[in-house]
């Protein structure tokens, strides 16, 4: 957007610059409160990466700017700080309905008493929420940014004891960032309002120009600067080149069919082309939705909620399926469509392996993609001269009210609503519904064409960023680090297209422990459905996965598994334990099982002497009893790429003698070729010489024979 551009320029120097100083406050011994609280409350053992010196700076009273990726633990920043201080509101401000909803329901499981006030509650229960928050009921309310503007709303909240403001997304206060929200502009001047508390702004991607903007805009106090480390190490990333829309949906198909029955995103970056997805993999029988802007608000509500409670498991989407998802358990994550910038896909592919288990992020991208981007930013920052003509032409009614589409000849010069709405924020112009009017002539000195041209140059220096990481040949996690200036990490990650690693393995459960986690979850399902929930605000699935291993006996026992607290075991503790402890004896029982499992489990050497890992051998044995690769992947529950890496380390090893079944002899002399003298390394280029007609697939086991001929 563009609008404030017009009053003043953002690429002034920064009076309370964030880049170059990280201050970190010791903590002190208030650090252990808030330990018994995220393992009491919570369930959690101990914190993550940022979060302790994130509270301890809340805990102290400074204003706090966290940025933390995806998945680490933001909300906890605030949630613990809540929950200490008692007598006392924490206000938390939150961009979508949905992620208010999520982040309640998750509290009040924990025993938290929190509530959210919003457009979808009726004002009769703001009412009583807000009796409740005054009368010392309440530990923390969610909010829209615009509920500032309720005066009846206001009146209540300066009766009340605020001892934080929590601004989530906080980005999105940034023309400069990559989701900015008018809504949140006005932000800077609601602490005085409601009785000058601490401020900690939270974000999971914010560049320093955006995080010297956040400290500028909220009027932040020598605050704290926490930047956490941008690494997600269980999400492994790729970039496919297509040649068009066609084989775009030809591969996404093939990618859902490796899933399984777990969950799944994809972007599309137009609704258009949403539908036309949508259709495609409908009728290739892969049962999904979709999800747009322009579809009712009670569609919109009844898949994302279908999505939330494991009834549906893929959605296809826009960027308006955003903000508000926090499901956990989300295994996979394609993009159809190149987004905007880097900061946009890293939070779209982010929602990919919340619960910290292995996940994969397809980007897929073909050569006009670009175009489509291009187009949206002509929209949404028009070049100076066609917000300049868009003010004459309203001056030249001299005050009538005239329809947008009079305002320009060209009906399809893009970017006239963007211009008029610079113009009314700007004072210079007035609208209602689809009528705009001058409000004054004269006034054409006071468009900054310099700013405007900036923003305009920056959204393309973001797209030119996001193109690289698209076509690139080298890592593409040192790609996303190195954009967030995260330093000290690896040049090649091993767990990345580029690298050819293949993808890690899910967390797959087996035997009796796979049997128990379906039970587990069953129990999960029905006490959802009992309390109309989502099932990952009961317990998540890496819990009930790490419930299925350990098979707690005890309430002691079952406290010590991650993510259950001492209010979710009251609630829920007895009925899981009955499933786990009814397992652990069958499991104890029998001793040959025992036994035939420590057997199974046992070290076993290959040719050349070393240990085979017990995965690899599992694929081995499927191997030398017939199997072929889809099958091998379909009897472990694994993904072919998975199989297929397996496959090529035994072939390296010595284990496989022979590829001819999957690369004839032929291809394998066209990568030779291609590859020319010594051993071949990262697949991509190769990929880029031979094109379609060698899959991934087939490179990496013609590599795996190719070098191990040059060892022998």
């Amino acid at each position: 957007m563009v609008a404030a551009s017009l009053k003043c320029s953002r690429l002034r120097a920064m009076s309370h610059s964030t880049s170059g100083t990280i201050h970190r406050p010791n903590p002190g011994p208030v650090l252990n409160r808030a330990r018994t609280v995220l393992q009491e409350v919570f369930g959690y053992h101990d914190f993550r990466p940022g979060q302790a010196e994130v509270i301890g700076a809340v805990l102290g009273g400074r204003d706090t700017l966290a940025v933390m990726p995806t998945g680490g633990g933001k909300s906890l920043c605030f949630q613990v700080p809540a929950i200490l201080a008692e007598r006392s509101l924490t206000v938390v401000v939150s961009p979508l309905l949905a992620l208010m909803k999520d982040q309640v329901d998750a509290l009040r499981q924990d025993g938290v008493p929190a509530a959210a006030v919003n457009s979808t509650v009726p004002r009769d229960e703001q009412m009583r929420i807000m009796e409740g928050a005054a009368n010392g009921r309440l530990r923390m309310l969610y909010v829209a940014p615009e509920r500032f503007g309720d005066a009846a709303f206001m009146a209540v909240l300066r009766r009340i004891n605020v001892s934080l403001l929590a601004i989530d997304e906080a980005h999105c206060i940034s023309q400069w960032g990559h989701d900015f929200r008018p809504s949140y502009r006005d932000l800077g001047n609601v602490r005085a309002r409601i009785g000058d508390p601490p401020i900690v702004a939270l974000t999971a991607t914010a560049d320093p120009l955006v995080r010297d903007d956040i400290v500028a805009k909220l009027e932040l106090r020598e605050p704290v600067v926490h930047v956490a480390g941008f690494d997600r190490p269980n999400l492994r990333f790729d970039a496919v080149h297509v040649k068009s829309q066609k084989e775009k949906a030809e591969r996404i198909t093939e990618k859902l069919r490796e899933l399984g029955d777990e969950p799944a995103i994809i972007y599309c970056g137009t609704r258009k082309k949403v539908e036309a997805l949508t259709d495609h993999l409908q009728r290739q029988r892969i049962r999904c939705a979709r999800y747009h802007a322009g579809m009712p608000d009670e569609d919109r509500q009844r898949i994302q909620e279908a999505f939330a409670r494991d009834s549906l498991r893929i959605i296809v989407a826009t960027n308006a399926f955003g903000m508000g998802i926090d499901k956990p358990d989300v295994r996979m994550v394609l993009h159809h469509d190149i987004p905007e910038s880097l900061e946009s896909y890293y939070q779209e592919a982010g929602r990919a392996g919340r619960d910290g288990e292995p996940a994969e992020c397809v980007l897929y991208f073909a050569p006009r993609d670009r175009q489509l981007r291009e187009f949206f930013i002509d929209l949404s920052h028009p070049e100076p001269h066609v917000v300049v003509d868009v003010y004459r032409a309203l001056v030249s009614h001299q005050g009538r009210r005239v329809h947008i589409r009079e305002v320009m000849q060209e009906d399809d010069e893009p970017g006239v609503n963007a211009a008029v709405l610079a113009l009314v924020e700007s004072g210079l112009a007035g609208r209602q519904g689809q009528m705009v009017w001058a409000t004054r002539p004269g006034g054409e000195g006071e468009i900054d064409t310099a700013v405007l041209e900036a923003h305009r140059e920056h959204s393309f220096q973001k797209l030119d960023a996001m193109q690289r990481y698209a076509e690139s040949m080298t890592c593409l996690r040192a790609r996303i680090l190195d954009y967030f200036g995260d330093e000290g990490h690896e040049r090649a990650c091993g767990n990345c297209g580029p690298c050819v690693a293949p993808p890690a393995a899910r967390n797959v459960l087996e035997g009796e422990d796979e049997e128990l986690f379906q039970a587990l979850r069953a129990v999960r399902r029905r006490f959802a459905d009992e309390a109309n929930l989502p099932p990952f605000t009961i317990f998540n699935d890496a819990t009930l996965r790490e419930m299925a291993r350990r098979r707690p006996r005890t309430r002691t026992e079952m406290l010590t598994v991650s993510g259950v607290g001492n209010v979710k075991f009251e609630r829920y503790g007895e009925a899981f334990l009955a499933v786990t402890r009814s397992h652990a004896r069958s499991a104890a029982a029998p001793v040959p099982a025992r036994a035939t499992r420590a057997a199974a489990d046992a070290p076993i050497r290959g040719r050349d002497g070393k240990t085979i890992a017990p995965t690899a051998r599992q694929t081995l044995e499927l191997y030398r009893r017939g199997f072929d690769i889809p099958r091998i992947a379909a009897e472990r529950g694994l993904a072919v790429t998975t199989i297929v890496g397996h496959i090529g380390d035994l072939v390296m090893r010595g284990e496989i003698d022979d590829v001819a079944q999957w690369v004839d002899a032929a291809t394998v002399e066209r990568v030779r070729a291609a590859a020319g003298p010594g051993p071949i390394g990262p697949l991509g280029p190769l990929k880029e010489k031979l094109g379609d007609s060698v899959t991934y697939e087939q490179l990496h086991l013609a590599r795996a024979w190719i070098n191990r001929g040059m060892r022998a």
